[in-house]
């Protein structure tokens, strides 16, 4: 078994063996408890004959359907409408253990009856529907025309025509007057216009005229630019009378149509919604075991079945196996060598303030099985960096308030729940830094009665010195930590190189110090022999790769950032005040210096982030740190917690 890293779970390689006849129960259970990560290809621990588990003609079949079905469920319940259920429904299937080759036939009759009734309603449904949004588009006209149609007779002898006019078509109120004329000249005056304003902008018109002249008046409106009400398709040869009548009794009987319609599929959501429910689950679990099943290996008698666990949640598993099988069953864990550390896959296990942190790990990637999970020491440093760097009460406050309004709306997301922690912690941070360095919105914090203890814009050596240290003190952590993962790999020539690195960073800093008066003048000497001795160490234990153990000197300057944005957002907050109150005008004031504030604000949220992960990333990260851990990805329902706790 691999050694316990802190942070990072000692996993447990098992293999289960069962009879082939009990390998659909194991596969429950399996699935039931959730802990267990099924591996692909078998470690060698057997030296018998393993082929993968194959699936004969019978059973691929019944896969297959069982394929159709989970399709054919997941459509259903997306067309029944979410409705409180009958007391009384029809016999559900809640495990896969029920779906036996009855109760799948039932299932499949069931569907094609319900499918067939759901089909038949969402269809006649969505005509109705289309119909209304059809008709809508003709509403105005159709209430402008409505009060005429007691004037609308079937004759042999008269037509009817129907027009809408828009405004730029009747300015000046010449269109009455100009299709009087026209109807007077073609009919002799043998017609009849009524009209009604369907709003400020068009008018609604009925012209009546012997059908004699029907074509030849179409014709004219049409040289005029005016055209005839387009009524829909399905009406669209009938007289206009008739056609009218169609449209508007249309129009009242349609919602009443889709309302029954819909109270037909909510009857029948509460007769089947919860079973098909059930059933839907219960077949996607039966999926998930087949497909597992497939990562099964066999012999002749038995099933053999590989993976990894959580070393916590194996004898809850254990004692589960002998409980349901009584020694038919055998469990069995192997040792976990250096060498298949690449291959565990990986569970990070921080405590609950720590866990949010989590989020930031992952940005990058998961850390390899017994390496060093960096999540604490990013629970440490990167709020303490954010707020050195932002530094404002104001600030702070500000990016509570807003990450506070975030998580209310957006706290059922994992993300966002984890990162506005972070913020919340990074943002308290700004607030602790803004009344050590006297800022609330810039200097307007002096104004208020905070007494800088260190004053940004004047105490440049003193952060300099500050920043060194720091960044000192994050690099030598960072080189201790990969001591630690090269030690834990037996890699004796990495531990001696990281050990000369090590050397080489605090001989480097504290020739610095001596040279800038922080130390005593000896130390100029121990800085240079600490260099002298450091640099043998590294290039002969670390050959030619010895030399990446030099950029730690780099990285060290690299934390003068902390310095130098912190200043720039500090004197970008002063000048916003400054020239807020060159304004002379104080609507004018809160303006500018409002704008170059919220400016500052949005940089002040995303630069000390940025910074704080590349300080972490780039020269933290490198010292200790190895990727290309597997996720641990449970055989478990979907959306199943672990049946053991975690």
């Amino acid at each position: 078994m691999g050694k316990p890293t802190a942070m990072i779970d000692p996993m447990a390689k098992i293999l289960l063996a069962c009879p082939r006849a009990l390998m659909d129960r194991v596969t429950a259970i399996l699935q039931g408890t959730g802990v267990l990560h099924i591996e692909s290809a078998p470690p060698e621990v057997l030296r018998i004959p393993l082929r993968r588990q194959t699936m004969d003609e019978s059973a691929a079949r019944r896969k297959a359907d069982l394929e159709r079905m989970s399709e054919e469920l997941r459509r259903l319940l997306l067309l029944l409408p979410n409705v409180p259920p009958h007391e009384r429904t029809g016999r559900a299937i809640t495990s896969p253990a029920e779906l036996t080759d009855g109760a799948v036939r039932r299932l499949s009759r069931i569907l094609r009856e319900v499918g067939s009734r759901v089909d038949y309603l969402t269809g006649r449904l969505k005509e109705c529907e289309d119909e209304l949004a059809l008709l809508s588009r003709y509403e105005k006209a159709l209430d402008a025309l409505a009060p005429f149609l007691s004037l609308i007779q079937e004759s042999e002898e008269l037509d009817y025509l129907g027009l809408t006019i828009e405004e730029d078509q009747s300015r000046d109120g010449a269109i009455l007057p100009l299709l009087r004329e026209l109807m007077a000249r073609v009919t002799e005056n043998r017609y009849e216009l009524f009209h009604a304003r369907l709003d400020e902008r068009s008018l609604a018109i009925l012209l009546v005229f012997p059908k004699a002249g029907a074509e030849r008046i179409k014709g004219l409106l049409w040289e005029e630019g005016i055209n005839e009400l387009r009524l829909p398709a399905s009406v669209s040869d009938k007289p206009l009378g008739q056609a009218l009548r169609i449209v508007l009794k249309k129009k009242v009987d349609l919602p009443l149509q889709a309302q029954q319609l819909r109270a037909q599929l909510a009857d029948l959501a509460r007769r089947w919604r919860r079973e098909l429910a059930r059933s839907c689950e219960a077949v996607a679990r039966r999926l998930e075991q087949i497909e597992a099943a497939a990562c099964f290996y066999q012999t002749e008698l038995a099933t053999l079945i590989f993976g990894w666990i959580p070393r916590r949640s194996l004898p809850a598993l254990a004692s589960r196996i002998e409980q349901e099988f009584a020694g038919n069953v055998v469990l069995e864990e192997s040792p976990i060598g250096r060498s298949e550390w690449a291959a565990v896959p990986v569970v990070l296990q921080n405590p609950g303030f720590l866990k949010p942190f989590e989020v930031l790990t992952r940005l990058i990637a998961l850390p390899r099985y017994g390496s060093i999970d960096p999540t604490p020491y990013l629970a440490v440093f990167f709020p303490l960096f954010y707020g050195m760097i932002l530094g404002d009460v104001g600030y702070g406050l500000l990016i509570i308030g807003a990450t506070l309004i975030v998580r209310q709306l957006y706290g059922h997301h994992a993300l966002v729940r984890d990162l506005s922690f972070v913020f919340l912690l990074a943002s308290g941070s700004s607030i602790f830094f803004g009344l050590l360095f006297g800022e609330l919105f810039g200097e307007l914090g002096e104004r208020v009665g905070l007494h800088p203890l260190l004053n940004r814009m004047e105490a440049f050596l003193p952060l300099l010195y500050i920043s060194i240290g720091i960044g000192t003190l994050h690099i030598v952590l960072g080189i201790t930590l990969g001591v630690v993962w090269a030690w834990r790999q037996g890699a004796w020539h990495e531990v001696l190189t990281k050990l000369g690195g090590l050397l080489l960073v605090l001989a480097f800093v504290g020739l610095l110090a001596g040279l800038a008066g922080l130390l005593p003048r000896q130390w100029v000497t121990f800085g240079l022999a600490g260099l002298c001795l450091s640099l043998p160490i590294i290039f002969v234990f670390g050959g030619a790769r010895g030399a990446m153990e030099l950029h730690n000197l780099v990285n060290v300057l690299s934390y003068l950032r902390l310095m130098g944005i912190g200043v720039a957002s500090a004197a970008l907050a002063y000048a916003a005040n400054k020239l807020g109150g060159l304004m002379g005008n104080l609507l004018l004031a809160i303006v500018i210096g409002g704008t170059l504030h919220a400016v500052n604000l949005v940089f002040g949220v995303l630069s000390p982030a940025i910074q704080s992960l590349r300080l972490h990333y780039v020269e933290f990260f490198e010292n200790f740190f190895a990727p290309g851990g597997r996720p641990y990805r449970p055989f478990k329902g979907r959306d199943q917690p672990s049946a053991f706790s975690f």
